[in-house]
């Protein structure tokens, strides 16, 4: 019999991290193709990237609760079993967007948009297969991003993730978990630090070349979060230690943080590549209070916005191709006022067609692998 395990809020905050990569992607695509936009504040710009974060630091904490649920099942953590749940939900729309994005769309002449976007013809073959081998956060980085496809360089991240991870929860206890996350979180920091400072050292750009220490700093500062997800991880960790009473609960703490995060993502200020970590820190204060309703300031946990995070992976895989399809036809008929709330209506109308008739039905398959399921 499958555990049923609810998260409260937490199909909300998917939500919301969700739409504002839509808001983010459409003044971004805005820019590429010419428009009117507001991609040059601050804001806009980060927004998108941060909103990643905040779903990296949501799998982190949600796919760590669940191992440590299912460690205590009798049968324990099935590594097989966890890896086949990860490849029926990803799987299927991610190799729908990359046929649509290498195969189908750029059919379309009137759709091509330019810089910063490659053509996907050019590296075909080094293109379509480091896709194949879910590498794309690298094949956006040392070939370029790809129309219809680029969003999915997170999701490379997530399935290199979903490996190792499970091995790590199932082998280990839970302080020898934290000490891995510290260290592993430590190294990465110093690593990115040195690439820093080797783009501006000569010596190492005569014997590398900047290019390659640049996009070698790039991938690690920009494509490799795995801190991201372990840090979701650790607040994971944290649920499970706390009572209602700790102080990080407290109703002020909480105000403190809400205000804090909303300061910093307001100002955009990047703290000098450092930025991803503090806001991951942020989210996982904002998610462990989130999801204990008892103390909790916010509830969000409403069926709408439920269900719209529930089909918020089919926003986020879709959302790209539906922009650019809108934006292209609204600017025809001189009508991109009202490009965003035509966006919003075909992405949740797509994707929520998708996750019923597609996605559905290898959820359902996904059950016979189940010992917990969250709802």
């Amino acid at each position: 019999m499958i555990k049923k395990i609810h998260f409260a809020n937490l199909n909300t905050l998917r939500f919301i991290a969700a739409f504002l990569v839509v808001i983010a992607h459409t003044e971004q695509i805005k820019m590429a193709k010419g428009l009117p936009n507001i991609y040059d504040i601050p804001f806009i710009e980060i927004m998108g990237s941060l909103s990643v974060d905040l779903f990296f630091v949501l799998s982190g904490f949600l796919i760590t609760s669940l191992l440590f649920i299912e460690k205590e099942t009798p049968s324990g953590i099935s590594i097989k079993k966890f890896i086949i749940r990860r490849l029926l939900r990803i799987w299927p729309l991610y190799f729908i967007i990359m046929i649509l994005g290498f195969f189908i769309m750029p059919q379309f002449q009137d759709l091509k948009i330019g810089s910063p976007f490659v053509n996907v013809h050019d590296h075909f073959a080094s293109n379509i297969i480091l896709y194949v081998l879910f590498l794309p956060h690298i094949q956006s980085i040392i070939i370029g991003p790809i129309l219809y496809c680029v969003q999915a360089w997170s999701i490379g991240i997530e399935e290199q993730f979903y490996i190792f991870w499970p091995f790590v929860v199932k082998k280990f206890n839970q302080r020898k978990i934290v000490v891995f996350i510290i260290a592993f979180t430590v190294a990465y920091l110093l690593i990115c630090v040195f690439l820093s400072f080797a783009t501006h050292n000569q010596t190492l750009i005569n014997k590398f070349s900047y290019n390659t220490l640049f996009n070698t700093n790039i991938i690690f500062r920009h494509r490799l979060k795995f801190d991201c997800l372990l840090i979701g991880a650790l607040f994971a960790i944290v649920h499970t230690k706390i009572n209602d009473e700790s102080f990080i609960l407290n109703k002020y703490f909480q105000i403190f943080i809400y205000l804090l995060e909303v300061v910093i993502l307001i100002s955009g200020n990047d703290f000098h590549g450092f930025f991803w970590e503090i806001h991951a820190v942020l989210y996982g204060f904002i998610i462990l209070n989130l999801v204990r309703t008892k103390t909790s300031i916010f509830n969000i946990d409403y069926p709408i916005f439920d269900y719209l995070g529930k089909i918020s992976y089919g926003v986020y895989m879709y959302h790209v191709l539906i922009i650019n399809l809108v934006l292209t036809f609204l600017y025809k008929v001189d009508l991109l006022i009202i490009a965003y709330p035509i966006i919003f209506i075909l992405v949740i109308l797509i994707s929520g067609l998708s996750y019923r008739f597609i996605e559905g039905y290898f959820l359902t398959k996904k059950k016979d692998f189940s010992v917990i399921s969250t709802g």
